[in-house]
C-alpha cells in the first residue's frame, strides 16, 4: 500500500517546523497530544486495515485520538484514508518495504524556516489557507523568540509572551497590526481608532508603538511622525512580550514589546492569490507564493505582495497601499542557513477625522453629536503619503552541538508627507485668534499642519549560543551585541491663519493659511550600542534565566532654529527569573528586571539632551499547558515603575514646556488563555486590569491615572471549524471586546465611558478555494475610543463587513 511522500503543511496536532525569527533558526512544535520529547520525523508507520497508527516512543506526534498509551508509545485509530494530523490523502510513497512505509518531516502552516536539514537540506513548506480542520493546534504556539532571542518553550521563559498565529491572524480577516493584538491580554490598541499612519498601540499601559515595535526581532524605533508601518500579509506571527525586554534588546517601552516575525521561503511549490472588497468599496489582493529555485533545494524563495485601493469610512477618503516583500534563503548544508529580505511599501491617501471635542463626542451638545464620519481636514490640502524600504538578513551557523552563531542585519528608510488641517475646538471658544472672528458653537476651529519626516534605520545583532553541561546543570549561554543607529530629519510647521469648519454643512479650502510658523528644524541621531549575555539554565524542572546588558547610548541634536546638543551615557539592565514546569503542565514563575527605555529631546534648563527613561518591574504568574489537549494558559501579576518621563512644567510657570521628573507605577492582572474546548472549536480569552498612577510629576495630575489608557479591558474569541459531513469546510466565528473607562484630562475629572463591540466571521473552504466574510464591530456600535484631551477625542471604528476569496495551488 503506497502513502503519498511529501512534506505537507499542516495545521495539525504534533508538527514540527523550524522557524527563523529575529535571526535564530528554530524548531517550533505545535502541541502535541502527547506531552512526551520526540524525535523530529516519523521512522515507519505500519498499516494495517483500520490505519491503526502505531508509534514508537521516539516517534514524532501522536494522533487526534489517543486510545491508549504504555511505554511503547501511543497507539492511534483513526478512519481510513487519512493520517493522522489531518493529513488529505495517500498517494504513492516515498519508500516501502514491507509494508512499512517512511514519511518526510510534518511541518506546521505558515512556519518558516529550515526543515530538518538531516533529512533535507531545504526550508519548510507552508500552505496560506487555513484547513478546515484546524483546531487548538492552529492557534497554540509551544514556544516563541521574544523573551530569550532563540526558541524557547513559553512554559520556561519567566516572562509572558503572547502569540497571535497566522490561523488567528487568518480567521479574523487582519489587515493591519493593531487589529492583530486586538484579543490579546496587556495590550490595547486602536486607542485613537481607525489610523492610517501607525498601529497605535499601548502595553501594561506604557505606549509603545514607537520604542516597541520590532520587526524578526530588530528594532523599528520612530520618533515624530516618521513611523513604520508592516503588512499582516508579510507575516507569519505576531509575538507581545509582555514586561521590561531592554537586557535582550536594548532601550524599548517599559510595557514591552510587539515581535513581528516575517514569512519565510518555503522549498515545496506555493501559489496562493487573495482578492477582497469592504462596505467602503475599498478593494485589495494579495500574493503569496514560494518554491525552490535549485533541485535540492538549497535555494528558495518566498513572494508577498498586496495592492489596496479605494474609500475609507469617512465623507471624504480615499486610501492607497502597494508592498512587496520578497525573501531568498540559502542553505548549503544542515548547518547553515542564510535568508536575505525585503520590504517596500508605498502609500498614498487622505487622513482619517479625528482630534474632536469632548463635547459633541462623549457629550452631546445642542446639535447632539458630531458625526463619526465627518471629515474634519480640508481636501485642498490633505495628504498623508509615506514610502519605506527594507533590506536585511538572517544568517546561522551551527558549528557543532555545542556552538552557534547568528548575525541579523537591516537597513530601513522612511520618508512621509503629513498635511493636515487639525480640529482644536470650538471656533466660539477661541474667537480671538486669526481668523476665528464670529466663529460660532457648531463651528470647529482649525489649524494647517505639515510635517515631512525622512529617517534612517540600521540594526546590527550578532550572537553566539553555546550548549553545555556543568554537572547536573543544563546551559544555554547566549553572548552578543547589537548596534543601534537612527536618524529623522525633521520639519514640522503651522499657519498662523485658523479656519472654521460648520460641523453640520461643511464648506472647505476657506482660510487654508500657508505654513509660516516653523517651529522644528533639526537632526536628531540615536546611537545604541549593547553588550548582553543570557544563561538559560535547567536543573531537573527548575528552570532559572540570568541576564545582563550595558548599553552606550549617544544622542545627538542638529537644530537649524537654536542649540545643538549632544550626550553620551552609559545604562545597565539585567533580569534575574525562573519557572518550575511540573508534569500537570503547571508552571508557577518569577522575574524581576531593571530596563532603560529611549528618550529624545533637549532638556530646556540645561540644553543638554534629556536622559533615558528608567525602571524596574517585580512579576509572578502561572503557566499551564495541559496535557492531552491544545491549549496554553497564563496568570500573571506584576508591579512596574517608570522614572524619567516627560511632564509639563505646570509647577514652574511654563505649561507648555517639557521637563524630566515624571514617575509613572503600572500594577496589574493578566488572565489569558488560548483552549481548544472540542474537536474545532477553540476559544481565546483574555482579561486585564491595572492600577495606574501617575507617582512623580509637576502637573496637576500627582497620583492620578494617566489620560486615554483604560484600566480594564477584556475580550472572548471562538472560533468553529466543522470537522466532517456535508458542511465539512465551513468555519464560524465570533468576538466581544470591552475595553472600561478611561480619561480626557488629567484632572480625571472628564469621563470616557466604557464599551463594548462584537466581530463574526464565516468561512467555507473546498478543494482550492476558500471564501470568508469577516465583520468587525458587528452592531456598528458609536463610541468614543478614548480622549488625549478635552479638545482631542477619537471615535471608534464603525461597523466593518469584508468579503475576499482565496485560491490556492
Amino acid at each position: 500500500m503506497a502513502v503519498a511522500s511529501r512534506k505537507e503543511a499542516v495545521r495539525g496536532q504534533g508538527a514540527e517546523s523550524e522557524a527563523s525569527a529575529g535571526g535564530s533558526t528554530r524548531t517550533v512544535r505545535a502541541l502535541p497530544v502527547c506531552r512526551e520529547r520526540r524525535e523530529r520525523t516519523v521512522a515507519a508507520i505500519n498499516l494495517t486495515p483500520f490505519i491503526n497508527l502505531s508509534y514508537p516512543a521516539s516517534g514524532s506526534y501522536c494522533g487526534d485520538n489517543m486510545v491508549t498509551k504504555s511505554d511503547n508509545g501511543c497507539l492511534v485509530s483513526v478512519l481510513a484514508g487519512a493520517l493522522c494530523m489531518g493529513l488529505p490523502g495517500l498517494a504513492a510513497a516515498q519508500s516501502q518495504e514491507d509494508g512499512v512505509v517512511v514519511l518526510d518531516a510534518v511541518v506546521v502552516d505558515g512556519q518558516s524556516g529550515v526543515a530538518d536539514t538531516a533529512a533535507s537540506a531545504g526550508t519548510a513548506t507552508a500552505s496560506p489557507v487555513v484547513s478546515s480542520a484546524s483546531g487548538g493546534a492552529a492557534y497554540v504556539q509551544a514556544e516563541a523568540t521574544s523573551a530569550t532571542k532563540g526558541a524557547a518553550s513559553r512554559l520556561e521563559t519567566p516572562q509572558v509572551v503572547s502569540v497571535v498565529s497566522q490561523a488567528q491572524l487568518e480567521d479574523q480577516g487582519v489587515r493591519t497590526i493593531d487589529e492583530a493584538t486586538r484579543y490579546a491580554s496587556g495590550i490595547r490598541s486602536q486607542q485613537f481608532g481607525a489610523n492610517n499612519r501607525v498601529d497605535w498601540f499601548t502595553i501594561r499601559g506604557f505606549p509603545a508603538e514607537q520604542d516597541g515595535l520590532f520587526l524578526d526581532g530588530l528594532s523599528l524605533f520612530s520618533t515624530a511622525f516618521a513611523s513604520w508601518r508592516i503588512d499582516p500579509a508579510a507575516l507569519d506571527r505576531v509575538e507581545i512580550l509582555k514586561g521590561p525586554a531592554s537586557v535582550l534588546y536594548g532601550g524599548t517601552s517599559p510595557g514591552g514589546l510587539v515581535n513581528l516575525v516575517s514569512k519565510n521561503p518555503v522549498t515545496e511549490p506555493l501559489f496562493s492569490l487573495t482578492a477582497g472588497i469592504d462596505e467602503d468599496g475599498q478593494a485589495y489582493s494579495m500574493i503569496d507564493m514560494g518554491g525552490r529555485l535549485t533541485e535540492d533545494a538549497s535555494l528558495s524563495y518566498r513572494w508577498n505582495s498586496v495592492i489596496l485601493g479605494g474609500d475609507t469610512y469617512a465623507d471624504i477618503g480615499e486610501e492607497f497601499r502597494g508592498v512587496v516583500a520578497p525573501s531568498l534563503t540559502w542553505a548549503p548544508d544542515a548547518d547553515t542557513t542564510l535568508t536575505v529580505r525585503g520590504y517596500y511599501q508605498s502609500e498614498d491617501s487622505n487622513n482619517l477625522p479625528g482630534f474632536l471635542p469632548y463635547d459633541g463626542t462623549v457629550r452631546p451638545r445642542t446639535f447632539g453629536r458630531i458625526d463619526p464620519k465627518l471629515f474634519t481636514s480640508d481636501p485642498s490640502v490633505d495628504e498623508y503619503s509615506r514610502e519605506q524600504a527594507m533590506i536585511g538578513y538572517e544568517f546561522e551557523h551551527r558549528f557543532d552541538e555545542t556552538f552557534t552563531v547568528r548575525q541579523n542585519l537591516r537597513y530601513a528608510h522612511t520618508r512621509s508627507t503629513y498635511d493636515y488641517v487639525y480640529p482644536f475646538g470650538y471656533a466660539s471658544d477661541l474667537s480671538f485668534l486669526n481668523g476665528l472672528s464670529g466663529g460660532t458653537s457648531d463651528e470647529l476651529a482649525r489649524l494647517h499642519f505639515r510635517t515631512t519626516p525622512e529617517a534612517d534605520s540600521f540594526n546590527v545583532d550578532t550572537q553566539m549560543e553555546a550548549r553545555f553541561a556543568t554537572g547536573a546543570f543544563d546551559h544555554t549561554l547566549l553572548a552578543g551585541l547589537d548596534y543601534r543607529d537612527y536618524r529623522i530629519d525633521d520639519v514640522q510647521g503651522t499657519s498662523t491663519l485658523y479656519s472654521r469648519l460648520n460641523i453640520n454643512d461643511p464648506v472647505y479650502g476657506i482660510n487654508i493659511g500657508p505654513i509660516d510658523n516653523i517651529y522644528i528644524d533639526n537632526t536628531q541621531t540615536l546611537r545604541q550600542t549593547g553588550f548582553y549575555a543570557q544563561d538559560q539554565i535547567r536543573f531537573d524542572r527548575l528552570v532559572v534565566t540570568l541576564n545582563g546588558r550595558a548599553d552606550i547610548i549617544d544622542t545627538a541634536l542638529d537644530n537649524n532654529l537654536g542649540a545643538d546638543a549632544e550626550a553620551s551615557d552609559t545604562y545597565f539592565s539585567g533580569r534575574a527569573g525562573a519557572a518550575y514546569v511540573f508534569d500537570s503542565g503547571i508552571a508557577p514563575f518569577i522575574s524581576y528586571s531593571r530596563f532603560v527605555t529611549p528618550v529624545l529631546g533637549v532638556d530646556p534648563d540645561t540644553q543638554r539632551p534629556f536622559e533615558q527613561g528608567e525602571g524596574e518591574q517585580y512579576e509572578v504568574g502561572l503557566k499551564y499547558q495541559p496535557a492531552g489537549f491544545d491549549s496554553f494558559v497564563t496568570a500573571s501579576l506584576f508591579d512596574l515603575t517608570r522614572s524619567n518621563v516627560l511632564v509639563n512644567d505646570v509647577a514652574g510657570g511654563r505649561a507648555f514646556t517639557q521637563i524630566q521628573v515624571g514617575e509613572i507605577r503600572s500594577r496589574g492582572v493578566e488572565l489569558e488563555g488560548t483552549l481548544a474546548l472540542t474537536d474545532g472549536l477553540t476559544a481565546v480569552a483574555a482579561y486585564t486590569a491595572y492600577d495606574l498612577e501617575v507617582t512623580e510629576t509637576s502637573d496637576i495630575n500627582q497620583g492620578l491615572t494617566p489620560v486615554a489608557v483604560p484600566e480594564q479591558f477584556a475580550s472572548l474569541w471562538l472560533d468553529y471549524k466543522v470537522q466532517s459531513g456535508w458542511l465539512k469546510g465551513l468555519g464560524v466565528g465570533g468576538g466581544v471586546r470591552w475595553t472600561g473607562k478611561s480619561y480626557a484630562d488629567l484632572a480625571n475629572t472628564l469621563e470616557v465611558p466604557d464599551f463594548t463591540v462584537f466581530d463574526a466571521a464565516i468561512s467555507y473552504e473546498r478543494g482550492n478555494w476558500r471564501g470568508q466574510v469577516n465583520v468587525a464591530n458587528l452592531a456598528d456600535k458609536r463610541y468614543v475610543a478614548s480622549c488625549n484631551g478635552e479638545t482631542s477625542c477619537f471615535y471608534g471604528d464603525p461597523r466593518k463587513v469584508t468579503a475576499s476569496l482565496t485560491y490556492t495551488w
